[in-house]
C-alpha cells in the first residue's frame, strides 16, 4: 500500500527520503525535487544533483530521475511515480539505462531499456533499440550495480533497505 500523507508536501517529502535512504546504498549525492504540490498540467521531476560517482574498480555512474505526481485520495496524499530515467555509465558512456516515459513526443511508452553496445542489426544499433521490460524499480538498479557490476555498496544493511524499497 503506497505510503498516504496530510499534505502533498508531506508526501513528497516521505518520497525524497525513501529515495535518499535507498541510494545512500551507493551514494551521499544530493536528491532534489521540482515541487512539493499537486499539479494537473505535468508531473514534477525528483532527481540526482550530479550523476552519482559510484566506488567501484571500474568507473561508474549513476544517473536517476523520475516523474512523479502527488495526488489526494480518500486516505490522504500520495506521490505515484509516472516516468522514469535510471542509467548506469561506464567510463562516461551509457553501459545499460531503463526508461519509462508515457508522456512526450516518443511513440515508445512502455518501460524499456537501452544497452551501450557498439553493435548494429542491420542498419540499427543495438544501443537504440528499445528493449521491453516491465516496470524497472529504482532498488532493481542500485542492487545491480552492486551484485553484479562491483559497486561497493557504503552501507553494510544495503540489502535490508533495497528489499524496503521493494515494497511499495
Amino acid at each position: 500500500m503506497p505510503h498516504t500523507s496530510k499534505t502533498p508536501a508531506e508526501a513528497v517529502e516521505h518520497y525524497r527520503g525513501r529515495t535518499v535512504r535507498l541510494l545512500s546504498c551507493v551514494t551521499t549525492e544530493h536528491v532534489v525535487v521540482s515541487a512539493y504540490h499537486a499539479s494537473d498540467d505535468a508531473p514534477h521531476r525528483l532527481e540526482l544533483a550530479d550523476p552519482a560517482k559510484l566506488r567501484s574498480a571500474h568507473p561508474l555512474h549513476l544517473n536517476v530521475a523520475e516523474h512523479y505526481e502527488v495526488h489526494e485520495d480518500a486516505d490522504g496524499w500520495r506521490v505515484e511515480i509516472v516516468g522514469y530515467l535510471y542509467a548506469i555509465e561506464y567510463e562516461g558512456r551509457e553501459l545499460v539505462s531503463y526508461h519509462w516515459h508515457p508522456r512526450g513526443d516518443s511513440p515508445i511508452v512502455w518501460p524499456h531499456m537501452h544497452v551501450g553496445a557498439d553493435i548494429r542489426v542491420g542498419d540499427r544499433w543495438l544501443g537504440k533499440v528499445h528493449l521491453p521490460t516491465g516496470a524497472v524499480g529504482l532498488e532493481r538498479v542500485v542492487a545491480l550495480a552492486i551484485a553484479e557490476l562491483g559497486a561497493k555498496p557504503l552501507r553494510d544493511d544495503w540489502e535490508r533497505l533495497i528489499g524496503e524499497a521493494a515494497v511499495r
